[in-house]
């Protein structure tokens, strides 16, 4: 820029009513009077003067300061305003000073027709300005319109496609209903055949039941009278009412007697469990005192607790506690859960723990320290005739048993309405315990 900048314009330029602007070879403007900055808004010294022109007042500065037009010459500029442009004709006048050559661009007196008709151009440029901006707007809103209907269209397409996939497999899935619903009337005629030979079968399965259950009965009943006859009269001969008995003889006699109970128990069993299969047998329910029970079995099992060696105990919250129950029946559970527990125990103690149920009824649990129950023999030992491993040599472990206990007391259990499970910790011990109701269900 050139040191003159600023300075060194006449005092009359200064005052001209038009519009005077000093620049250098450059086209930097260096000096100003003012009023180009009054019509464009903004300052305009030490700025090239092209940055305010349009592209076609470019090209005529740049011939401008090339060619030094001559001094009469009248040169039309457009100069861009903040939002409007406007058009100025400039006479040039050059300052031929070789070191520091300057050109006064002076505004050239208008026509007051011409200053109207360069009002109205300045207007029309402006509104074509905004038009031309709102326009461009117009046009990226458009093109945004058209890309999302393309987007659209895109996804029309596709959904289109699925829909079409979808009608096609529904027609397929349909036929292969037809095929199955075909094949499912068939299926049907072929069922109700069927059930008619499972109803023949099942009244002829039922009518084989009857009769072998009648069998068990009838032969129940006719095995325990001599079985009876034959434990009557080895107690006659352990108690020596025949006279004295030897050693060998003696021996003999009781190895008789456990094979005549053994024998006893396997025919009431079997006679229990036929009782049960044939139908729900008659309850006789009653205000039973739970613990109070338990210690009444406890009598009946304490020779055979105490020929191992077995401590029997019950726990419970308090005493009585009542439930209402048959107690003849579940008397009959209570003993077989024992008797086992002494068979098995070891003679480690026996312990009945009973306390409240949630729903107010009674859970009792028979608890024993012996060999316990491998898990694999865990699901197997309510089937019936079932009789786990044991050890043959261990002469002392009673273990002899019908392989009924079990299943007649599960089966005893639901009849009181309640449930009975087994838990058992190989080494440790077993736990059944028996849930019952606070009172039994009303047959239907």
């Amino acid at each position: 820029m050139s040191t003159r900048a600023g300075q060194g314009m006449h005092p009359a330029l200064r005052a001209f009513p038009g519009v005077v602007v000093e620049l250098g070879a450059d086209g930097v403007v260096m000096d100003s009077n003012g009023r180009m900055e009054r019509v464009l808004g903004r300052p305009v010294v030490g700025a090239r003067l092209e940055a305010m022109l349009d592209r076609a007042s470019r090209l005529k500065l740049e011939q401008l300061l090339v060619r030094r037009g001559e001094p009469g010459s009248c040169w039309e500029l457009m100069v861009e305003g903040a939002d409007t442009i406007h058009p100025m004709a400039f006479h040039p006048v050059w300052e031929e000073d070789p070191a520091t050559p300057r050109l006064w661009l002076v505004e050239a007196p208008r026509d007051p027709r011409l200053e109207m008709l360069y009002e109205e151009l300045a207007s029309a440029n402006s509104e074509q300005a905004g038009t031309q901006r709102q326009l461009a707007k117009e046009k990226a809103r458009l093109g945004r319109a058209l890309d999302e209907l393309e987007r659209e269209l895109g996804e029309n397409a596709k959904l289109s496609r699925a829909l079409q996939a979808q009608n096609e497999e529904m027609e397929a899935q349909n036929e292969e209903l037809l095929a199955m619903t075909e094949e499912l009337h068939a299926g049907q005629e072929q069922l109700m055949q069927l059930n008619h030979q499972l109803e023949r079968r099942t009244r002829e399965l039922q009518l084989a039941l009857s009769a072998r259950n009648r069998f068990y009965a009838n032969m129940s009943h006719e095995l325990r009278t001599p079985i009876n006859a034959v434990m009557g009269y080895n107690d006659l001969l352990l108690a020596s009412i025949y006279g004295p008995l030897g050693e060998q003889q003696e021996l003999a006699i009781e190895r008789s007697q456990r094979a005549a109970r053994h024998l006893r128990e396997l025919v009431n069993d079997v006679l229990d469990i036929s009782r049960l299969e044939v139908g729900k047998p008659d309850l006789v329910v009653e205000e039973v005192d739970v613990p109070g029970l338990a210690e009444e079995v406890f009598a009946g099992l304490r020779p055979m607790a105490d020929s191992t060696g077995a401590v029997l105990r019950v726990s419970a919250p308090r005493r009585p506690f009542w439930i209402r129950t048959d107690p003849r029946r579940l008397r009959h559970v209570l003993s077989n859960l024992l008797s086992n527990a002494i068979k098995f125990g070891k003679g480690a103690p026996v312990w009945v723990n009973c306390s409240p149920a949630y729903d107010g009824g009674m859970e009792i649990e028979v608890v024993d320290g012996g060999d316990g129950i491998a898990p694999e023999d865990q699901a197997r030992v309510f089937d019936e005739f079932v009789q786990l491993a044991r050890n043959e040599n261990d002469e002392s472990a009673g273990h002899d048993g019908t392989g009924l206990g079990l299943p007649i007391a599960r089966r005893v259990a639901v009849l009181l309405g309640g449930t009975l499970e087994a838990a058992s910790t190989p080494g440790v011990g077993s736990t059944f315990r028996l849930v019952l109701p606070p009172s039994p269900p009303v047959p239907l």
